[in-house]
């Protein structure tokens, strides 16, 4: 026997810890993410509304948002991969469980609950989708030239990248439900009878 061997439980506690420690980062990197998305939109509607034939500033934020929407969600998805992976690995090495993973499940609403707009919507495509309006009268006022044809093009690739945007926020909404699921009843997990 090895005698300086570190016991089962402590070894699965300092991974939770780190784990959490990961999900904690990744939701502030998250957090980050949204503040320069609406900072970036702050500072180009000001732009675009300080002066006549600035409008088509707007055209970069689309492409903006669907860098930022990205990178956002593929943070959640980590912090759901990394609570599944903890609550189906390592909460059964130890006994009675970690818990928090399955109280997050156990107190989580359905989507069918969920009342309201999800702000990430607004946040991401709903800003990507209010840039795109607020260039439009200007676009549309342009004779047909080189410039124009250029601008409608980016106008074009901007409705794409915030109809992107919107199915990537949309999903990893949809998902996190799907993956944290109904929950079974506190006390009552798979292996026990209720």
């Amino acid at each position: 026997m090895i005698e300086n061997a570190v016991p089962e439980k402590d070894v699965v506690l300092a991974e939770f810890n780190a784990l959490r420690a990961e999900i904690i980062a990744r939701q502030a990197s998250a957090q980050g993410l949204l503040s320069i998305q609406l900072t970036a939109a702050g500072a180009l509607f000001s732009l675009a509304l300080s002066g006549t034939g600035r409008a088509a500033v707007l055209l970069v934020l689309p492409l903006i948002t669907y860098m930022l929407a990205g990178r956002a969600v593929a943070h959640s998805y980590a912090c759901l991969s990394i609570g599944t992976y903890i609550r189906t690995q390592l909460s059964p090495r130890v006994s009675g469980g970690l818990g928090w993973e399955q109280w997050i499940r156990s107190h989580r609403s359905s989507p069918k609950q969920y009342r309201g707009l999800d702000p990430q919507l607004i946040s991401f495509p709903g800003i990507s989708i209010l840039a795109l309006l607020g260039s439009f009268p200007y676009l549309a006022s342009q004779k047909l030239s080189v410039t124009a044809v250029i601008l409608w093009t980016a106008w074009l690739i901007g409705a794409v990248l915030a109809g992107s945007s919107a199915r990537l926020v949309w999903k990893i909404r949809s998902d996190s439900f799907l993956l944290l699921g109904p929950a079974p009843a506190v006390g009552h997990g798979p292996d026990e009878t209720p």
